[in-house]
This record gives structure tokens, sequence and C-alpha cells, in this order.
């Protein structure tokens, strides 16, 4: 297949200024002194290449090197060292809103920046109307830019952006863009680039839209690339690695945990479908939380229970093994065992929450293990219903005279 971009041993070196020497004032003050700088490497010898027609996802922590590869991409940057080609007219989605005038109209600010993508008046004039209703402005088109929201110009920003024609897409951070219904409809934009067979870059830090639009990944860690894959198996990667980090940071900052320490959870995981350990879910996705334990002294009544908590720390939902009559066995000091809960559709929906766990006697009089709110997941429920919980109920269309007859009489 042809190739949309070619990157070849792509290196970019940044010199930082240890202090105020690097300044013009500092240097007619102190002419004997001498610069100090050190070497930021940005992008270390990274080289991929991106078919035609590829949504490609570009992920990693901040400061990896995602946003300043995206930049070399659009030219705004040079490599230090390395070679970079693009086949086709590129639109880079960076700074969303540079260049905009807050004294101008969106009417008038929409044909500034529509000339610069390259197109005409008489085509931005023919999609005004068009244009201020993707961005859900119509009643604001000839109201000064100053006047608008942030998300307001950010809106109009990316509608803007979308006019280009362009066949090289390159995206940084672009779904943040307004609420969740601007979003959604960002969303059937990407589809339909799909659709037109348009190559698309997308930096962004939100691993569900990664696997849930693009083909491919590219995972970037202290400017290398250490990953080039399917984009379900890169973001997997990605959600261990920083699980990892977020198990040994909580490990140095000290856990909010207590007990006895006749038993100890020696780990917890949150396992996918795939029976893999993940930070990210999807609302009805079949998922298990494994605990392992391990008993200091003997221990002959156990129960081990789980709280699920909101982000304000209101309990949203929980249970034990004595509550759901599972007996666990007596353990000798030293054993260890592994236990597992397992639901075949997490009933959570959108938001982030975290798990407590413990371990105690069954009347709860002595603690021997708990980790309180230790442990988080990030839940999307795709389908966009409304709180913290699915019902798991389902609707059934019955005959009128069924559902009179067994329905109570209203009252008003």
């Amino acid at each position: 297949m042809k190739p949309a971009i070619e990157v070849r041993n792509l290196t970019k070196r940044f010199r930082i200024p240890h202090d105020r020497s690097a300044t013009l004032k500092y240097r007619l003050a102190h002419l004997q002194s001498t610069s100090r700088y050190r070497d930021l490497l940005a992008l270390d010898n990274v080289s991929f290449d991106v078919p035609e027609g590829e949504f490609i996802g570009i992920i990693g922590a901040n400061g990896s090197g995602k946003s300043t590869l995206l930049k070399i991409l659009s030219r705004i940057y040079r490599p230090s060292a390395g070679e970079v080609a693009l086949y086709g007219r590129v639109s880079p989605f960076l700074e969303l809103g540079v260049g905009f005038n807050l004294e101008l109209t969106a009417r008038e600010n929409v044909l500034v920046n529509g000339a610069i993508l390259g197109l005409s008046r008489v085509e931005l004039e023919r999609r005004m109307d068009s244009i201020m209703a993707f961005a859900e402005l119509e009643e604001f088109v000839d109201q000064k830019l100053k006047n608008y929201s942030s998300g307001m110009q950010v809106r109009l920003a990316f509608t803007v952006a979308i006019q280009a024609n362009a066949s090289i897409l390159l995206m940084d951070e672009v779904l943040a863009v307004g609420d969740a219904r601007f979003q959604a409809k960002c969303f059937d934009v990407f589809g339909r680039y799909r659709r037109e067979g348009k190559t698309v870059v997308l930096v962004t830090h939100d691993l569900g839209s990664v696997e849930l639009h693009c083909n491919r990944a590219l995972f970037l860690d202290h400017g290398r690339l250490v990953l080039d894959g399917p984009a379900s198996e890169v973001c997997a990667t990605y959600r261990r690695m920083v699980g990892e980090l977020r198990d040994a940071d909580e490990v140095a900052q000290g856990l909010e945990r207590w007990g006895d320490e006749t038993i100890r959870f020696e780990s917890v995981e949150l396992l996918g479908a795939d029976g893999q350990g993940h930070h990210n879910f999807d609302t009805e996705q079949p998922t298990t939380i494994a605990f392992r334990l391990k008993a200091q002294r003997r221990v002959d009544d156990l129960v081990i229970g789980l709280g699920v908590h909101r982000a304000d720390g209101s309990v949203v939902c929980g249970t034990n093994t004595f509550v759901d009559r599972v007996p666990l066995p007596r353990l000798a000091a030293g054993e260890s065992f592994v236990l597992e809960y397992r639901m075949p559709k997490l009933p959570l929906l959108t938001g982030t929450y975290r798990l407590t766990v413990a371990a105690h006697n069954s009347v709860n009089s002595v603690t021997y293990d708990r980790m309180e709110q230790a442990f988080e997941l990030a839940v999307t429920d795709t389908r966009g219903r409304e709180g913290f919980l699915d019902l798991g109920g389902h609707w059934s269309l019955e005959p009128s005279d069924r559902s009179r007859s067994r329905g109570l009489p209203l009252t008003g």
C-alpha cells in the first residue's frame, strides 16, 4: 500500500538554558559569562510508516514526545536528525483557535481562517450556515469572539479546521472539544474520515477513543518508540505499565491501610475479558477482581469484602463472602489462596471509581487487612446512560389489554 507518511530515524533535541544567561539583558550585563545549557532529547531515533487511509493513534505519558512528533510532521519544528516525508495535503489540528481575532465576529473569523486553509470566500459563504450549525453557534454568528466562552471558541475552531480539504490530518488532543454531545459529533467526523480514506494521526490520552477509532497505535516513552501494533494491544500494554507505576507510587506514598495482619492481601487485580489487568473498562464488559491472600497466623474465621466508591468517596455498592454465602477455608500460618469475584457484565456506568478491599471476621469485629479506596478504575458506557449503575432490566412491549390488567391505577 502506498505510504502517506514516512519517518526515518527521527531525532529532536532542544537546548534548555540552566539560568537566565541565555537572555540578551543578562548577556549585556555579564559580558564575560558563558551560557549554560542542557540537552533535552524529545525524540530519539523514531522510525515508522503510515499507509494511506490509516487511522493511527499516538499514546504515551506527558513529556514522551507525542506533540513534538506531531509538530515535526506539521513542519512547525525541524528535526535535529532523520527524515520525514508526507505525501498529500496536510491539515494540522494542533492549537485550535490559534489565529482567531477576538475583536472580529465569528463570521469574519471563519472567512479569515478558512482563507488560510485555502478555501475561497464564495465557498466559505456557501458553507457558513452549516459551519455555524455544526458548532451550535447559529445565534452568535455576528457576535465578536471576545464575548464567546472558551468552549464556544474551541467548537468554532474545530468546525473551521475540519473544512480543510486535506488527505492527511494531524490531531493533537482534539477529543477534549465541547461537551459530550459535541464530542459525539466529532466522532461522527472521524467516522466520515475513515470512510473517505483519509490518513489521520491522533495524539490523545483517551485510550478508549484510540481503541474505538484507530487501526494501529504507537506508544512513545521518553522520546523512544517502544511499541507499534494493533491499537487494542498497544493500549493494553500501556495500561499495564501505568498500573504498575501507579501501584509503585501508592507503595511509596503510603496507602490508607490497616489491620492486625493476621492475613494480608498480597495483590488485587482488575481483569478484563482478556484476562489481563486493566484500569479502563466498558460497561457490560466481563470483569473480574482477583485477590491473592496469605495468612501470617492461623485463620479460622475469614470474610473477604469489597466496596465501590464514587470519586467523592460515596459508596456505590459493595458485598462480601459472608453476605453471598461463600465459605472460605481455614488457613494455617504461611498458607495462601486466590479468590476471584466475577461479574459477567460490569454494572457501573461512566465515571471514575475506587475500590476498597477488606479481610475481617464474620462479625466484623476484627479487621485483618483493609485497603481503603486503594484501586482506581475508569468506566465508559458507550450507550450514554445516566447515573452510576446499570439497572440490569430489559424493556418488554405487551398487548394493551394485558398491561391494563396488571397495571396500577393512576390518581391525580
